[in-house]
């Protein structure tokens, strides 16, 4: 059966990877959902002393054998992944967005391979939804991996109360929606 792919942005992965371990290139549920990264992760995360500091696990063997594969892309995939670069990078300027080239590489390797973005990052989403770029929220990609028992709500717990000790919520009300979504009482 073909995967169902899924993008993380950087800080969709970020946000997952250390607390659901392995976290890529592993199937789950009826669709196979696959979690994926775009190769220039690690460029931007190299660069990023920001990065470097809040996340040193990001560099364990572990973790970096779990990002070691990336998606399959044809040569006119590549190219045309560049073209749409161009034009969404031209449409963020214009929106007065503040997505990062590493953001826009990511929608654009989604808007030609058809792969929903996972983000919580409010300049994507606008962005995305611009242009027709399907996007979920880390919330959403949640519930589907606990609807398929690739996770428990041990794991949602844990993850929001790591998200809360390293001061990395997605968003203002991400404990509330997560509470309503799976009916705890988090924090």
């Amino acid at each position: 059966m073909p995967q169902t792919k899924f993008l993380l942005d950087t800080n969709a992965y970020l946000r997952l990877a250390y607390t659901i371990h392995p976290l890529l290139f592993v199937s789950f549920g009826d669709k196979n959902y696959t979690l994926y990264v775009i190769e220039d992760f690690q460029k931007e995360f190299s660069r990023e002393r920001r990065l470097k500091r809040n996340f040193p696990w990001i560099n364990q063997k572990e973790y970096r054998q779990n990002r070691s594969k990336c998606l399959t892309l044809s040569t006119q995939d590549k190219k045309n992944i560049v073209l749409a670069e161009t034009f969404i990078w031209e449409q963020n300027i214009s929106l007065g967005l503040s997505a990062s080239g590493v953001d826009v590489r990511a929608l654009s390797v989604g808007y030609i391979l058809s792969i929903p973005i996972i983000t919580d990052d409010q300049g994507m989403i606008n962005l995305a939804e611009s242009l027709g770029i399907e996007v979920m929220r880390i919330l959403s990609l949640l519930s589907i991996m606990l609807k398929s028992n690739h996770i428990g709500m041990d794991k949602i717990t844990e993850l929001v109360g790591y998200l809360d000790y390293t001061d990395d919520l997605p968003y203002k009300n991400f404990v509330k929606d997560v509470n309503k979504e799976f009916g705890l009482n988090l924090l």
